[in-house]
């Protein structure tokens, strides 16, 4: 399974409703995103080609969901056992009652 399902299967299994490949008011489609904390998890783009304009595209999307009041969570690129899963979620639970 791929990390990413796997992070959405935990916050899934915790109850938390997840909302997958939402469109922005800017034209952005984020990866994830968990309504009642107000988070957003990203995955980090792939900016192996055309450096420059991947990272500024990806600085613009997560300085305007921050600035809509939006938490934003990079998923890292690395791999992640399950322990790093759980406690990749474990950032998100304090924010759900918000």
């Amino acid at each position: 399974m791929e990390k990413f399902e796997k992070i959405i299967s935990v916050l899934k299994q915790r109850e938390i409703v997840v909302l997958m490949h939402r469109p922005t008011r800017w034209g952005y489609v984020v990866d994830a995103v968990i309504p009642a904390a107000k988070v957003v998890v990203l995955k980090m783009p792939d900016i192996s080609q055309h450096v420059n304009v991947a990272m500024r595209m990806f600085l613009d999307l997560t300085n305007r969901l921050e600035g809509d009041g939006y938490r934003v969570l990079i998923m890292p690129k690395n791999k992640m056992d399950g322990e790093q899963i759980d406690a990749f979620c474990d950032r998100i639970l304090p924010f759900k009652s918000l």
